[in-house]
């Protein structure tokens, strides 16, 4: 059986039983096999509230995995809104594209983001008005496509930065 790391009743269940069902699933075992074989990934509160469970009161995995998601729900990971990727701000310190790096990250989590959402969100946060400009221009119509766009413009700052190092450099010989 392939190695799931166990649940003990702290982190994001629903990432659990799903990484547990798609190992599984991988090698073609059969729902029997899955309810069966799920237990051995659970430890503490989750062998705890296993060990309660009265014999033959599951009929298939999908029906397990949801009485189980609702035991912890208080440990179910907030689902990330583009709402939360206002509060973003490129900090003092942190360069472009470390920035948009942090907000891609983010904005990945955000579950069918919608393309103008994101760009009204990136746009705010970042320092820059320049790719403030470069990204209206654009108007990306996805995520790929804004995150295409900040990287042009970042790659094209980081080479004048670079041509400018250089000149200064020269003239200074």
């Amino acid at each position: 059986m392939p190695h799931v790391p166990q649940y003990d009743g702290t982190t994001d269940l629903v990432d659990h039983l799903e990484t547990f069902r798609t190992m599984i699933l991988l090698h073609g075992a059969s729902d029997g096999f899955l309810c069966r074989a799920f237990p051995t990934t659970l430890m503490g509160v989750g062998r705890d509230w296993y060990s309660r469970l009265k014999p033959n009161s599951i009929d298939n995995f999908e029906e397990f995995g949801e009485d189980l998601v609702r035991y912890f729900m208080s440990s179910r990971r907030p689902q990330k809104t583009a709402a939360s990727l206002m509060a973003l701000r490129q900090e003092d310190g942190e360069s472009l594209k470390a920035f948009v790096i942090r907000f891609n990250r983010e904005a990945l989590q955000v579950p069918n983001l919608d393309p103008s959402a994101a760009t009204n969100t990136l746009l705010p946060g970042a320092k820059s008005n320049e790719l403030r400009r470069a990204l209206a221009l654009r108007n990306p119509h996805s995520l790929d496509d804004l995150m295409a766009g900040a990287e042009e413009y970042i790659s094209v700052e980081e080479t004048l930065v670079a041509l400018d190092t250089n000149r200064k450099r020269t003239f200074e010989e």
